[in-house]
C-alpha cells in the first residue's frame, strides 16, 4: 500500500501535465476548436490516452460500484433529471423575462451547434454531437482519476474540491487562448469579465457537483449523462432566432448549474448515509466470513451458512426482546470476528456432525457460503435504498 501511495504522489502530477500540455497544444497550435468539429477535440483524445495509462500503471479503478440494483441505467436517469429540472425552471424564466422586454418577436426551438457554418445543419450537429461525447467522456474519466488518486493523501471531500480547481485550470486555457487569437478584442471589457468570469465559475461548480456524484455513486455514469445534457442544451438549444449575447448564455448556465446543486443536495445526504450503511455492513460481512473460515476450517458450506443466519437471527431477536447476555449485541456489533468465534464454539460440533451425512448429496459450490451472504447484504442495502 506504502508503494502504491508512492507511485500515485509522484505519478499523477506528471499525468495532469501531460493533460494540460496536450490542452495547450491543441488550443494554440492545433486550434481543434474552430474547425468543423467545435472542439478540441485533439486534446481531448490525448486526454483520454493519457489517463487510462496513468491509471492502468498505478492500478487505480475508475469505477466502484453502481448506484444500486439498477445499475448505470438508474444513474443515466438520475443525471438527466438533474440536468434538465433547473433548465426547465431556467428557460422559462427567460422566456418570460425577455418576452417582456420584446426580445423574443418569435419563439420556436431551434439548434445552432458552435460549429455552424453554411453546410449541412444535420451534419454539423452529428459531428458536435460525436465530439461533445468524447469531450465528455474523456472529463469524467480524467475527473475519476483524479479522485482516485487525491483519495489516498487527502480524503473524499477535499479531493473532490482540488479536482474542481484542476478542471477550472484546465477550461482556462480555453479562455486564454480565445484572448491571444482576438476573440475578445471587440467586446467590452466588463463583458469580457461577465464571459470569463461565468464560465470559469460554473466550470467550478459543476466539477464540484459532478465530484459529489462520483463520491455517492462511485461511477461516471450519472455524471456523464448530467454533464452531456447540460452541455448540449445550453450550448445547441435556442427557443428563438433573438440569440442572446454570449455573456448572458454564461450567466444563465452558471444559474443552472446553482440549481441543479440545490436539488442535490437532499439526495446527496440521503445516499451518503445508505453508503455509510453498506460500507458498515460489508465490513461486518468480510469479517464474519473471517471469522468462519478461522473457527472451523473443516466446516461444510451449507453449515456455515446456517451457523451464520443463526448467530444473526439470535442477535436481532435480542434486540427485539431485550434478552442479551453478556452484552453480546455490542460484541458483535463492535467486534463480529470474535464473537462469531465464541458463537461457533457452541454449535459448531453438532453442526458439523449433523451435516456430515448429508453431505454427499448436498449441491454446494466452493464460493455458496460468499454467495448466500452476499444475497441477504444486498438484500439489506437495497431495502435501505429504495424505502
Amino acid at each position: 500500500m506504502k508503494n502504491k501511495r508512492e507511485r500515485i504522489k509522484n505519478a499523477l502530477p506528471i499525468a495532469v501535465i501531460a493533460v494540460f500540455v496536450a490542452q495547450i497544444i491543441d488550443v494554440f497550435l492545433i486550434r481543434c476548436d474552430e474547425t468543423i468539429f467545435g472542439d478540441v477535440i485533439f486534446a481531448r483524445i490525448a486526454g483520454i490516452i493519457i489517463t487510462f495509462i496513468a491509471a492502468k500503471k498505478l492500478g487505480i479503478r475508475l469505477k466502484k460500484r453502481c448506484l444500486g440494483r439498477y445499475g448505470w441505467y438508474f444513474e443515466l436517469l438520475y443525471g438527466i433529471a438533474f440536468s434538465v429540472a433547473p433548465m426547465l425552471v431556467v428557460y422559462a424564466a427567460e422566456l418570460v423575462y425577455f418576452k417582456i422586454k420584446g426580445y423574443y418577436s418569435e419563439l420556436y426551438i431551434s439548434f445552432y451547434p458552435p460549429n455552424t457554418e453554411d453546410g449541412s445543419l444535420a451534419a454539423e450537429l452529428a459531428l458536435y454531437i460525436f465530439a461533445l461525447l468524447i469531450n465528455v467522456f474523456f472529463k469524467e474519466i480524467f475527473r475519476g482519476f483524479l479522485l482516485n488518486g487525491l483519495y489516498e493523501k487527502y480524503g473524499s471531500k477535499k479531493s473532490i474540491y482540488i479536482q474542481g480547481l484542476i478542471s477550472t485550470l484546465l477550461s482556462s486555457v480555453l479562455m486564454v487562448g480565445m484572448a491571444v487569437h482576438g476573440v475578445f478584442s471587440e467586446r467590452a471589457a466588463v463583458d469580457v469579465a461577465i464571459i470569463v468570469a461565468a464560465s470559469l465559475i460554473s466550470t467550478f461548480i459543476s466539477s464540484v457537483k459532478w465530484g459529489f456524484y462520483y463520491k455517492v455513486n462511485g461511477s461516471i455514469w450519472m455524471a456523464m449523462a448530467d454533464h452531456f445534457v447540460n452541455s448540449f442544451v445550453m450550448t445547441c438549444v435556442y427557443l428563438s432566432p433573438d440569440r442572446l449575447p454570449d455573456k448572458w448564455l454564461l450567466v444563465k448556465s452558471l444559474v443552472v448549474q446553482v440549481i441543479s446543486c440545490i436539488i442535490f443536495i437532499p439526495f446527496y445526504y440521503r445516499r451518503d448515509r445508505v453508503n455509510a450503511e453498506y460500507a458498515k455492513e460489508m465490513k461486518t460481512r468480510r469479517e464474519v466470513l473471517s471469522a468462519m473460515n478461522e473457527s472451523t476450517p473443516d466446516l461444510d458450506e451449507k453449515s456455515a451458512s446456517d451457523n451464520y443466519m443463526m448467530m444473526m437471527n439470535e442477535t436481532n431477536q435480542n434486540r427485539k426482546f431485550g434478552e442479551s447476555k453478556n452484552n453480546e449485541i455490542l460484541d458483535f456489533d463492535r467486534n463480529p470476528k470474535e464473537y462469531s468465534n465464541s458463537f461457533f464454539e457452541n454449535v459448531v460440533d453438532t453442526t458439523v456432525k449433523a451435516s456430515s451425512d448429508k453431505k454427499e448429496d448436498s449441491a454446494e459450490s466452493s464460493d455458496s457460503i460468499s454467495k448466500l451472504v452476499g444475497e441477504y447484504f444486498q438484500k439489506q442495502f437495497d431495502k435501505n435504498t429504495f424505502n
